[in-house]
């Protein structure tokens, strides 16, 4: 037999450690790994390199439809392939998801727009709950749910949440929660904008570590009473993750999400910054980031993000007087991979913790397992290669993000993405985009109907 595909010579590297293996693939998915050569009608040399399954981001904000000014699906998943993300599931503050139709228009418009693969989520307003199992039948991966008035998107307050996560447990819908208690940063933004504050600390003390962590904690304990699935997105303390592992270990079926800029990032970044900076929940302290650091090496973190969530730097220059203009959100999908292999370089983590936290668990937690996530026969094809001796200066001239920036701009890394695959398919190559928009699928949820 001659396979499509052989990539031959590299080192896989899965969530429980490495070896030296060829891979061969056949119509998009791997068909066979071994120590053998094979036939193969195209060969890639994977020498010196190592081979990871594609990574899958669970949370990147495309904006498409809608403002297009700060990202599209185009731009946004060329980003996404160049940073060796092989599947993303968007959802958009700008033009959310609510309804069965709106779903269907938005797959529908996005068909010719994708470089990776492509899941969905939804946005959830206190009126809408009656609605949320009809849309998970219409294929999303998840529930997004705000607990304080934010983007636009009003709050579900516990009484509300209660509700829903009864709903959701009742047909098993996964949902995704932005924690910060509405109560505590309302009563802190009445107090800031009473002394005449705007300047950059004011970030820290409205969204506040407090306010995190009051919201996780009456989301994890509405997780447990219910049985609903439910991700804490975007934790940005270590606190947090004392709420989360606490319920876990009691059997409740909750995850924690962090970001890399939760690792790289402080305070003072926000203080030197100012809007450039401005994200929610907020980076913490240089302290608090080394603990998450050493926490990474457990499970209490349980996956990485990107939470891709830009603007341009046009946009975030209208806070620079005035930190409340400023646009929340940092660009990221192109990155996230990148500031990992640093730190497997840096002693801080290993390509097998990495591989566990973007690849593995995201697959099994979005229910793509095995389809994704992993290099085993009958896995889609979505590979990378990565180069842990090469170096780079991350810059923002090097971005494909629409936004054309990156908080890392000037920051020397190690650990270079050479190659992307999707479904055997070469779509990216030593930074550069070599595939069409319409090559990524959209991946219909678990609780799809046919």
């Amino acid at each position: 037999m001659k396979y499509d595909l052989a990539i031959e010579g590299g080192t896989l590297v899965s969530g429980t450690g490495q070896e030296n293996q060829n891979l061969y693939i056949q119509e998009g998915v791997v068909a066979r790994v071994t120590t053998d050569r094979l036939e193969a009608r195209q060969r890639c040399d994977a020498s010196g390199l190592w081979v990871l399954p594609g990574m899958i981001d669970g949370h990147v904000h495309f904006q498409d439809p809608g403002d297009s000014s700060r990202e599209d699906f185009v731009t946004g998943s060329s980003a996404a392939a160049v940073g060796v993300v092989t599947t993303v599931i968007e959802h958009t503050h700008s033009h959310p998801v609510r309804t069965t139709r709106f779903l269907q228009e938005k797959i529908a418009h996005l068909q010719n727009r994708s470089i990776v693969d492509f899941g969905l989520g939804a946005h959830v307003w206190p009126e809408d709950i009656p609605q949320v199992e009809e849309l998970w039948r219409a294929g999303l991966q998840f529930f997004k749910i705000f607990t304080c008035n934010t983007h636009g998107v009003p709050a579900i307050l516990a009484g509300r949440m209660l509700e829903l996560f009864q709903s959701l447990a009742r047909f098993d819908g996964l949902c995704l929660v932005h924690c910060e208690d509405e109560f505590i940063t309302a009563d802190n933004e009445v107090s800031l904008r009473k002394l005449g504050r705007k300047d950059y600390g004011i970030l820290s003390q409205w969204r506040s570590q407090e306010a995190e962590q009051v919201a996780a904690n009456t989301v994890a304990l509405l997780a447990r009473l219910t049985g609903a699935p439910t991700i804490i997105a975007h934790i940005s303390h270590p606190e947090v993750l004392d709420i989360v592992a606490r319920e876990r270990q009691e059997g409740t079926r909750l995850w924690a999400e962090s970001c890399p800029h939760y690792f790289y990032l402080s305070e003072e970044d926000i203080l030197k910054h100012g809007p450039y900076r401005k994200c929610t929940p907020p980076v913490r302290s240089k302290a608090q980031a080394e603990e998450l650091w050493q926490r990474l090496a457990g499970s209490e973190i349980t996956h990485i993000s990107s939470d891709h969530a830009p603007s341009t730097l046009a946009q975030k220059a209208e806070g620079e007087e005035d930190m409340w203009k400023g646009h929340f959100g940092l660009p990221g999908v192109q990155t996230t991979l990148s500031m990992l292999l640093n730190a497997v370089n840096g002693g801080r983590s290993s390509l097998e913790r990495v591989v566990q936290l973007v690849a593995e668990t995201p697959a099994q937690l979005y229910r793509l397992w095995p389809r994704k996530g992993n290099l085993q026969p009958g896995a889609d094809a979505d590979i990378v290669l990565v180069d842990m001796k090469g170096k780079q200066t991350l810059s923002n001239d090097a971005m494909l993000s629409r936004s054309a920036w990156t908080p890392y701009d000037g920051v020397k890394v190690q650990g270079f993405p050479v190659a992307t695959y999707v479904r055997g398919q070469l779509v990216a190559s030593e930074g550069k985009v070599v595939a069409k928009p319409g090559t990524g699928r959209f991946l219909p949820g678990p609780g799809a109907e046919d």
